[in-house]
């Protein structure tokens, strides 16, 4: 009898070599076989008559019929062993190709009859012919033959037949199969039985649009399952930490509220307002606050968080705040330093700080007397300690990786923690992202911010855009200029940034060029953003390292070349340095996007694209546009932050939207967070139910069940 505990070395079909094989993939057990879903099916109940197979070219069809010729031959050109055979039916005779598969040769042989499952292309010399089909050899009655055949990912060099056999023999283990999943919880999440749902997957009886777009009763179990799983986790951990009770207490008081109005640049917009309430609530709480403070660009979440600061440092504790970059380090310093006007003791620690500089700071954060520290990854030295650190506010949290966080969270007694981010994440991906933190959002700007004019132009008028430019500066403007470096690290080929100032310099003889990049000291890069900010640089040619955080009031102009190779979110971000003052502003995107060289940007982001707008790969978009260009009108078009990340995410996926570091997070075998967002959240609300009624110790007992199940959706 097979059980999900049965190895696969057991499994009909498996010998010692494919054991081997199947266990380097992490397929172990019969149980592991169940949960290896495959990734598309082919319907081979209908088949085509060869004398139609011109009408079918290049798309996967079944043809029937009698093999009346096999034979090897090595090729003349690459010497290459080919086996080919010909298929004949009731309608014509069609030409079968197998490329380096000699040992066909024992196993088709002429007159058996198969069952061949292939696109049909065009020869060389214009015949048509069937290149590497999927065959089944049949003896039984025609009308017994076909069926809906599941596809799995390749494992090693086992057959797609074999492993679909083997696939198989690991369903006699599922009446075995416990469920993880108690019946009251199915109830809520509206789900039904694991081992249906599984049988399902690897054996569809039909294959309608609810199974096709994984929208089925059998697709829904499974998503909803590693969701939950996912969002309980998250819960019960936060749980576990919460059972620490906070220590101290929080009052605000009519002269704490007077000292925030003092320091305050502007009045609040309500949706500050509104943050501002739950962050006091959750500092005012006996529970140590887990909150994701988002907003767009501009948005004031320096100030919110500033608040909150003060608010703590008036109670007697002290602030951290982490920020990915020194240039940011230094821009927070200086802006809480005219804002706070001396009333607090402040300090910045980053890694280029001299031991001069250090031994004050740390002595300072140790004995209580520094109230607040602005700070880079420096602040996680082990070396820094505090008396009483009340707040960790880390700025950009996608910048930082869980581990980096939970290491200034430990420097305190369960600290209250807001995290920040000036990337609109679309709440569904926040969720998943973030499941553990509650989430406030900043969906409104201040007064007065400049609306930015954005417009997307080829590179051939780029002498048009430098005559505008040329004006600009005159009246007093200054330029931010960008190449599309996307990722700053030992290997980066700064060439196109080089010759991108060297152009720039030269075209512009008369005015003060700069250019600054990741690869830069952390003094340099500080050095040449105070000339900017000071206006003796009229353009600064740089990568993205200026997308985050930087603010210079007198900049108007982001130029933006090559833009088609940044994602959305990204472009937001870049559109977001300039409008910060009263002059009017423009982001300028220069994009060739209808010429070949787009061709060789990815596949990935053109079918993603061509699939998000309705059109078909090679179809130029709805209206001639390439998808390139299309993706770049959209974004000219679109003001809203949350609107364009949540674009980006549909045409980009999580993976790519949030940088290599934080897709490896986001691996879901089933669910995709953008489709199925509100199963994400009926997963959440579960979540949320199940603890509150259940308790921790329950709750963590179902979690360490299901995670044992399986169908985790984090793969660390």
């Amino acid at each position: 009898m097979i059980t999900p505990e049965t190895p696969v070395r057991f499994l009909k079909g498996v010998g010692a070599s494919r054991a081997k094989t199947l266990e380097e993939y992490g397929l172990t057990a019969a149980h592991d076989l169940l949960w290896f879903f495959p990734f598309r099916y082919e319907d081979r109940r209908h088949p085509t008559h060869i004398a139609d197979l011109g009408h079918h070219l290049d798309e996967a069809v079944l043809v029937r019929g009698r093999i009346i010729s096999a034979h090897s031959k090595l090729s003349p050109v690459k010497r290459m062993k080919i086996f080919e055979a010909v298929l004949e039916d009731e309608t014509g005779a069609v030409k079968l190709v197998w490329f380096n598969q000699p040992f066909l040769a024992d196993q088709i042989k002429r007159g058996d009859r198969f069952a061949i499952f292939g696109a049909p292309k065009l020869s060389n010399y214009g015949n048509l012919q069937i290149e590497g089909p999927d065959w089944e050899k049949f003896e039984g009655d025609e009308e017994d033959e076909g069926a809906i055949v599941p596809i799995y990912s390749k494992i090693g060099n086992i057959p797609p037949k074999a492993l679909r056999r083997i696939v198989a023999e690991s369903l006699q283990a599922l009446p075995a199969l416990e469920d993880p999943l108690p019946e009251d919880i199915r109830e809520t999440l509206h789900v039904g039985p694991l081992a249906p749902a599984l049988e399902q997957l690897h054996r569809p009886l039909e294959l309608n649009d609810a199974f096709l777009w994984r929208r089925s009763s059998a697709h829904r179990r499974i998503i909803l399952q590693e969701f939950f799983t996912f969002q309980l986790a998250l819960r019960v951990r936060r749980a576990s930490e919460e059972v620490k009770k906070k220590n101290r207490k929080i009052l605000v008081d009519d002269s704490m509220r007077g000292e925030v109005r003092k320091i305050l640049p502007f009045k609040l917009t309500r949706a500050q307002k509104r943050v501002v309430k739950e962050i006091v609530d959750d500092l005012q709480s006996n529970r140590p606050m887990y909150r994701l403070l988002q907003g767009d660009v501009g948005s004031g979440k320096t100030i919110v968080a500033l608040i909150a600061a003060m608010i703590m440092i008036r109670n007697g504790h002290q602030v951290a705040l982490l920020a990915p970059t020194e240039i940011l380090v230094e821009q927070h310093f200086q802006r809480i330093s005219q804002l706070l006007d001396h009333s607090v003791v402040l300090a910045k620690a980053t890694g280029s700080a001299t031991p001069a500089e250090r031994r004050p700071l740390r002595a300072g954060l140790r004995d209580g007397f520094v109230q607040l520290v602005v700070g880079t990854h420096a602040l996680l030295e082990e070396k820094i300690e505090f008396k009483s650190l009340g707040l960790a506010i880390v700025d950009e949290q996608h910048r930082f990786g869980v581990e980096q966080r939970q290491r200034l969270f430990a420097k305190g007694e369960t600290p209250d923690i807001l995290v920040m981010t000036a990337t609109p994440i679309p709440r569904s991906l926040a969720l998943a992202m973030y499941g553990d933190l509650e989430l406030s959002v900043i969906d409104e700007l201040p007064p007065g911010r400049q609306a930015i004019k954005t417009a997307v132009r080829a590179s051939t008028q780029l002498e048009r855009i430098y005559k505008f430019i040329d004006d600009e500066i005159s009246s007093g403007a200054q330029i931010y200029v960008v190449y599309p470096i996307i990722e700053e690290s030992e290997k980066l080929n700064l060439k196109p940034l080089k010759l991108g100032f060297e152009a720039i310099r030269a075209r512009f003889p008369n005015r003060q060029v700069a250019m600054m990049h990741g690869r830069m000291t952390p003094a340099d890069k500080e050095a040449t953003m105070q000339r900017f900010k000071a206006g003796e640089i009229d353009i600064l040619v740089s990568t993205t390292v200026i997308e985050v955080g930087i603010d210079v009031p007198n900049a108007s102009i982001m130029l933006i070349i090559d833009a088609d190779r940044f994602g959305l979110s990204q472009l937001h971000q870049l559109r977001g340095r300039v409008g910060r003052g009263p002059r009017k502003s423009y982001c300028i995107l220069v994009s060739d996007t209808e010429s070949g060289r787009l061709a060789r940007s990815g596949r990935a982001s053109r079918a993603a694209a061509s699939q998000s707008s309705g059109a078909t790969p090679d179809d130029g978009g709805r209206d001639g546009r390439s998808p390139e260009k299309e993706r770049l009108d959209l974004f000219a078009e679109t003001r809203d932050g949350f609107e364009v990340a949540e674009r980006d995410l549909q045409l980009r996926g999580p993976g790519e939207f949030l940088g290599t570091r934080q897709s490896g997070a986001l691996r879901f075998r089933m669910g995709n967070i953008v489709r199925d967002h509100e199963l994400m959240e009926r997963a959440r609300d579960t979540a949320i139910e199940v603890l509150d009624r259940q308790g921790v110790a329950q709750s963590e007992e179902i979690a360490r069940k299901l995670l044992g199940a399986e169908v985790a959706a984090v793969r660390d």
